[in-house]
């Protein structure tokens, strides 16, 4: 009884052993965000690991991401103002600048009334339009205009077609969420 044991106990820990040599060790998980800093205008955001960097020809957008597919995108650009500081006080004098810069684009189709907003401790505006794409296909984008000192920082979230917005409201969500500033 005593050598049955001991071969039970030995195959015991035999089987553990081998158990776990065969077992994979857990890899390691992907990032599942890329942070994106710019060191020239202090900005920074995170946006989903799989949206790929895209090339503008304005060297006033600091970043440009997209979907694999290309339906989905978000760009921030920073551009010198002569505007004094803005604040949540003083932002109503600003709008009519916003709405201006809107109105100057005659590919947008629609525009909800805007609202005033605060993001990543930046006073600013906030809209929400309908505009026609190349090719006609109808588009949404939800525009911030935020102020930092002498900078206008517009955030600008877009879909094509205009229906895929509401399923990537989280996604953009979080990216506004993560948006950051360094202060001067």
């Amino acid at each position: 009884m005593g050598a049955l044991a001991l071969a039970a106990l030995l195959a015991l820990v035999v089987g553990g052993v081998v158990g776990r040599s065969i077992v994979p060790e857990p890899s390691p998980t992907e990032p599942t965000t890329t942070t994106f800093r710019d060191t020239l205008t202090d900005v920074a955001i995170t946006y989903p690991a799989g949206w790929q960097r895209r090339a503008s020809k304005d060297q006033a957008v600091r970043i440009l991401v997209a979907t694999p597919d290309q339906t989905a995108s978000v760009s921030i650009s920073v551009r010198k103002s002569d505007l004094a500081q803005v604040t949540a006080e003083t932002l109503p004098v600003v709008r009519p600048l916003t709405d201006d810069l809107l109105k100057a684009d005659d590919r947008i189709t629609s525009v909800n009334e805007p609202e005033a907003v605060t993001v990543g401790g930046l006073p600013g505006w906030r809209y929400e339009y309908a505009y026609r794409s190349e090719g006609d296909a109808e588009g949404a984008h939800i525009h911030y205009f935020l102020f930092k000192r002498q900078r206008l920082i517009q955030m600008v979230m877009q879909t094509v077609p205009a229906t895929l917005m509401p399923s990537l409201l989280p996604t953009f969500g979080a990216i506004v969420e993560s948006f950051r500033h360094t202060p001067p």
